[in-house]
């Protein structure tokens, strides 16, 4: 039986659907069960709840803030906000566990497990799991192969804080490792005697035809869909004008930032990943800056622009560069034409370097249930 350690816990769509990719996938090629383990702390579920609350980790301790901007955003939407929660919960439940969650890593039980693959996501970068966080770096009491796949630190390396609490428990707990960002292999290698290679995210394994069987078809047609992670004055000024060009609708997926008004975006935000997969699939343009906006675009060949993240961009440069699509990526602080969203994507080149990446990727899998 193979577990998976990942961000299931996330009300996020990238977050969600790369945990079913990587269990769809694994259970494609191991024909074994796989299992999402549901491992939950409170310091990192916390912000996605109604008054929601976040950790912060100084001295070597969590400390605990209200983040008073985003309870008054979902109260402005309760009732979508609310509706939202329900579907993030039903996806879930169906897909993924319906376990209860285990909210510190020292009550972990794995010994049942003859693998446990860590990732994919930022499960390493301290900055969004509150420190290093035991149970993404193997510290649990039960021994157990543990495997990264895709594992991220949202960056191409950890900062000194951190490094050697990192080194001791990857080198020890962890038989082979692979990165979401091709960038951050030489820091690992670098410690790790292991194999250390870069792989894609698990979204990008399964094609098309897949994601299609699952997702909810929207009814809305003739639209651009706007999905992000950060605001940016300058994608926003583009969007709205790109809206009165080409004369279609926005609509957007993700929860609005906090005093968000505008009558000119209609808010799809009820939905969960099913309908996130639907809108894809239906929009004529994308433009965004979160990177599984970026995935989702490249799955369903739509012609899109991704704006660059202010302090988060190595994942996004790194998988633009492997599939030749660095001309659909805006600098940040830059306002593009309205013309660059037009440019013909080579989709069937796009296509084959993508299928290259995912028989790299599935090799690195296979091999670890050779082992």
């Amino acid at each position: 039986m193979i577990g998976i350690l990942t961000f299931h816990w996330a009300d996020d769509y990238g977050a969600m659907l790369q945990a079913y990719a990587l269990k769809r996938y694994l259970e494609k090629l191991s024909g074994k069960k796989v299992e999402i383990i549901p491992y939950a702390p409170v310091k990192l579920t916390g912000r996605y709840w109604l008054c929601p609350v976040a950790g912060v980790h100084k001295n070597g301790k969590i400390q605990y803030f209200f983040m008073r901007s985003q309870f008054r955003r979902n109260i402005s939407f309760l009732r979508k906000f609310f509706k939202r929660r329900k579907s993030m919960r039903e996806f879930r439940y169906r897909y993924l566990t319906r376990e209860t969650f285990i909210k510190k890593a020292d009550r972990l039980f794995i010994k049942n497990y003859d693998w446990v693959f860590v990732g994919s996501d930022q499960v390493w970068n301290p900055e969004i799991t509150v420190g290093l966080d035991d149970a993404y770096i193997g510290n649990v009491k039960e021994n157990c192969k543990f495997v990264s796949y895709g594992a991220s630190f949202g960056n191409d390396t950890l900062s000194e804080t951190y490094c050697c609490e990192f080194i001791e428990a990857i080198c020890h707990n962890f038989s082979a490792i692979s990165l979401r960002e091709k960038s951050a292999v030489p820091f690992v290698k670098s410690f790790f005697h292991g194999k250390v290679t870069d792989v894609l995210d698990p979204a990008l394994l399964l094609t098309r035809k897949e994601w299609e069987e699952i997702g909810k078809a929207s009814w809305k047609k003739n639209y651009i869909l706007y999905v992000y992670t950060e605001y940016n004055k300058q994608m926003v000024q583009y969007l709205q004008n790109l809206s009165i060009k080409l004369r279609k609708k926005v609509i957007q997926l993700t929860m609005p930032w906090p005093g968000q008004k505008t009558d000119w975006i209609d808010f799809e935000i009820e939905g969960g990943p099913l309908e996130y997969i639907g809108f894809f699939k239906n929009a004529d343009f994308v433009v965004t800056n979160s990177f599984h906006g970026l995935v989702f675009s490249v799955l369903m060949e739509k012609q899109f622009l991704i704006f660059s993240h202010s302090n988060k961009n190595v994942r996004i440069e790194n998988l633009v560069e492997k599939l030749n699509l660095k001309q659909n990526l805006i600098e940040y602080g830059r306002i593009p034409d309205e013309e660059e969203i037009l440019k013909e994507i080579d989709w069937e080149y796009v296509g084959k370097l993508l299928e290259k990446e995912r028989a790299h990727s599935t090799i690195f899998i296979i091999n670890q249930f050779l082992k």
